[in-house]
């Protein structure tokens, strides 16, 4: 019980004890909290002092970094502005500096061109009076010497004169002999010559020294010189060259190619004569006249003689035909000069030479269009050989540069003679090639068609390749008509029973497919052939037509043994048959002895298979079907048939092998078609 009192005592002790310590700790807690909350509003001061300086500092700073970003961009903007100002300064200081240049350069061409023009006007000038000058000194000259010529009779000296001058044999034959090689340069030195001799008794040597003299144009003015003086000493000088003239003129129109220098020298010879009055009006202008005419009316398609034209155009024009070149027409009306009239020969005289001159113009200028043309044509196929071919052969080169040449000397003298008449030129049209752009055509030579093909040659490269192709033997001609005449009765009798049966036109409009079958089945060019696809009705007709065949075959061999040879023979020399005569002996001698069913079939097996590498044979291998075809048209017809057959059967192989013999095939199909043998529809079946 002590025990049990003693710790409830203890017991209490601790309560009051731990009762005690806690009312401690309260008291000491309530004397601390008045303390802490005596100091909260200072540091919370503190804190917001610190806060706000704080705030202040970040503001500042912001504003400092906005201040100096903002600075920073207009100082950017300030350098752009500045740096675009140069940039459009500098640009429009190089645009005024190229515009400037521009207008410098601008003004430099049309200083350029200013001068140029006067220069060319200067030149124009100087030529218009330079051509003023000329045609008053040549009127004025021939106005004089025609004066003097025509009043010849009333000036000429007596006897006594001649007495006075050296009549030697030796000067004068000298002096005659001179005549025929006279020159412009020999003009004083044979005018002081002919003034001392006394020619009387060699009046007609001198004249036919004259007209035989092998003159230049430059020394036509001499020659008339020196005849002027013959006329005014001599009266019977005249009528003897005028009829030396006319006999030298009747011998030329034998001359086949008659010399044009000559030509064109003796044309304006006898034209200034004329002018000079050394010839009345009537003899001088009739013989000039008749051998105008004649130059023309033989030279109206080839135009050789066309600078004889010309010649007589330009020297001669102005008097005896009255005319004005249209060169002389602008330069009298820009710079207003007066050329000298053609008052020597009336204007009515002067007529009938315009009528001829203005007609042979005509001609000249068709001629023009014409050789145009043709070469724009020949230009054409150049392009599409080199297009599909690369290049050109040398001859078709050579011969399209002759021809080209011709035509710009044609169409240089056309112009020349367009001048001398006053005439316009004719329009030549370029050529609109709008099926080049698009890469080569195809076309189909159609004789007659004109354009294109409309040229010596047609569709031929050369001559002949025409002959070659167009002129065959007529074998009728030939060999006796009882040697085809049972081709010709078979024929008939076929169209007899064509017209009676048509079941069996039925089957010969069939015998294509046959005929391809039976190609089928011969081995010919070393290939695996396909004949799965074969009915069985078509099998059996293609073996009974073989076993006919052979069956006839067997039956000749046993009755002509040698014709069979000869069959074989013939057969073995056919690759050797590789020019035009030799295959046209082959064809003869064939239809001459050789001419039956059995054979022909043998030839056109043999035609057919020719070696795929021997595409020369091919040509005359066609020749020779194409000759026979008058007279056997069943080798044709077969041998068309069976390469119609062939060339199928490789289109529905559809394969990349045996090109060699499938170029042979079209190559075969191509020559025949050249010779009329293929069908125009077929063939372009056959392209299609």
């Amino acid at each position: 019980m002590p025990a049990e009192r003693k710790r409830s005592v203890n017991m209490d002790e601790k309560d009051v004890f731990a009762f005690s310590s806690k009312e401690k700790e309260k008291e000491r807690e309530a004397e601390r909290r008045p303390a802490s909350a005596r100091d909260k509003p200072k540091d919370e001061a503190k804190m917001s002092g610190k806060k706000d300086g704080g705030k202040e500092e970040k503001r500042k700073r912001l504003e400092e970094e906005k201040k100096k970003k903002e600075e920073k961009e207009r100082r950017k903007k300030e350098e752009e502005k500045q740096k675009a100002e140069e940039e459009q300064k500098k640009k429009e200081e190089e645009e005024k500096r190229q515009q400037e240049e521009q207008e410098r350069k601008l003004q430099e061409e049309e200083a350029k061109r200013q001068r140029e023009e006067e220069a060319a006007l200067l030149k124009e000038k100087e030529e218009g009076h330079q051509l003023h000058q000329e045609a008053w000194e040549r009127h004025q000259c021939r106005k004089e010497l025609r004066h003097k010529n025509q009043n010849a009779q009333e000036g000429r000296p007596e006897e006594a004169f001649f007495s006075r001058l050296d009549s030697s044999l030796k000067k004068n034959t000298a002096f005659v002999k001179k005549l025929r090689t006279l020159t412009e340069q020999q003009r004083d030195s044979l005018s002081n010559d002919f003034s001392s001799l006394n020619l009387s008794k060699y009046i007609g040597e001198a004249v036919s020294s004259v007209v035989e003299a092998k003159l230049k144009i430059s020394d036509v003015g001499c020659a008339v010189h020196l005849c002027s003086l013959f006329h005014q000493r001599y009266a019977e000088f005249a009528p003897l060259l005028l009829q030396a003239w006319k006999k030298h003129f009747e011998a030329r129109k034998e001359d086949k190619a008659p010399n044009v220098s000559k030509l064109r020298t003796d044309l304006r010879f006898i034209a200034e004569l004329t002018i000079v009055g050394l010839f009345t009006d009537k003899e001088g202008l009739s013989l000039i006249y008749e051998q105008l005419k004649n130059i023309i009316g033989t030279d109206r398609e080839t135009h050789t003689h066309v600078s004889v034209v010309i010649s007589f155009c330009k020297h001669c024009g102005d008097d005896i035909a009255g005319l004005v070149p249209r060169k002389v027409k602008l330069a009298a009306e820009k710079f207003g000069l007066g050329f000298p009239p053609s008052e020597i020969i009336s204007t009515e005289k002067q007529q009938p030479f315009q009528n001829l001159l203005r007609e042979y113009f005509t001609s000249l200028t068709k001629h023009l269009k014409k050789d145009h043309r043709e070469l724009q044509n020949i230009e054409r196929q150049n392009r599409r050989i080199l297009h599909s071919k690369g290049e050109l052969s040398e001859d078709r080169h050579k011969q399209y540069e002759e021809f080209a040449t011709s035509y710009q000397k044609l169409l240089a003298n056309t112009q020349s003679l367009a001048d001398l008449l006053d005439e316009n030129m004719p329009d030549l049209p370029q050529d609109k090639t709008v099926q080049e752009e698009h890469g080569p055509g195809i076309d189909i030579f159609t004789p007659g068609k004109p354009g294109e093909y409309d040229l010596e040659g047609g569709i031929w490269e050369d001559e002949d390749a025409r002959n070659f192709y167009e002129n065959l033997v007529d074998l009728k001609a030939f060999v006796p008509a009882i040697l085809f005449k049972d081709n010709e009765k078979s024929g008939q009798g076929k169209d007899k029973d064509d017209a009676k049966d048509g079941r069996e036109a039925k089957d010969s409009a069939s015998t294509t497919e046959e005929l391809e079958l039976e190609l089928e089945a011969l081995d010919i060019a070393d290939e695996p052939l396909e004949l799965e696809g074969v009915d069985e009705v078509e099998n059996e007709e293609l073996a009974k037509k073989l076993l006919d065949e052979q069956e006839q075959e067997d039956e000749e061999a046993n009755t002509g043994s040698h014709l069979k040879l000869i069959v074989d023979a013939f057969i073995q020399q056919l690759p050797n048959c590789v020019n035009r005569d030799l295959i046209d002996k082959a064809a003869m001698d064939f239809c001459m002895n050789m001419n039956t069913k059995s054979n022909r079939r043998k030839l056109v097996r043999a035609l057919f298979t020719v070696p795929r590498q021997r595409l020369d044979l091919l040509p005359f291998y066609s020749r020779l079907v194409a000759t026979l075809h008058p007279c056997m048209s069943d080798v044709a017809e077969d041998l068309c048939s069976m390469l119609k057959g062939d060339f199928r059967f490789h289109i529905r192989k559809k394969d990349q092998i045996n090109i060699e013999t499938k170029n042979k095939t079209v190559r075969f199909i191509g020559e025949l078609a050249k010779f009329k043998m293929f069908s125009k529809t077929d063939t372009l079946h056959c392209l299609k």
